[in-house]
């Protein structure tokens, strides 16, 4: 029979830095007995985005937050929104280049990624966060 299961998932980030979800969705598939189907992740926040990415080593994400940047610099008066944050507008730029909710297959009650494929919230924000993921699950 098939199920849907909406839930939460919240992450304490430390600034900006990308943080390996992987094993703390695994956890929640696990938990939650789905076998088969597709989870949906959401961000339900404009300065961070998801993330599926090489875990070989950290030059790795060092290498996507240092080209990250190169391509969207906190300079003062570069942009034009200047809310609350003088990162706000560079943070809301960089989660328009990458993505906002992704889709992970679950088969045999697993996340297939690859061997050295790891899910990743990418914080832009310089600050300490706490992130909400929204999950949807919709399989057996």
């Amino acid at each position: 029979m098939m199920k849907q299961d909406f839930f939460d998932l919240e992450i304490e980030t430390s600034g900006k830095s990308l943080v390996d979800i992987s094993n703390l969705v695994q956890i929640e598939v696990t938990q939650r007995g789905f076998q088969a189907g597709l989870l949906t992740i959401w961000s339900t926040h404009t300065g961070a985005s998801l993330l599926v990415q090489a875990n070989a080593d950290q030059d790795v994400v060092a290498d996507i937050e240092a080209f990250f940047e190169d391509l969207v610099p906190m300079r003062p008066g570069k942009f034009r929104h200047k809310p609350e944050e003088a990162d706000n507008a560079p943070s809301h730029l960089r989660a328009l280049l990458t993505q906002t909710q992704i889709s992970v297959p679950v088969e045999h009650g697993k996340m297939p990624l690859g061997k050295v494929q790891s899910l990743y919230l990418f914080e832009h924000r310089q600050a300490n966060k706490t992130r909400r993921l929204r999950m949807h699950f919709l399989g057996e």
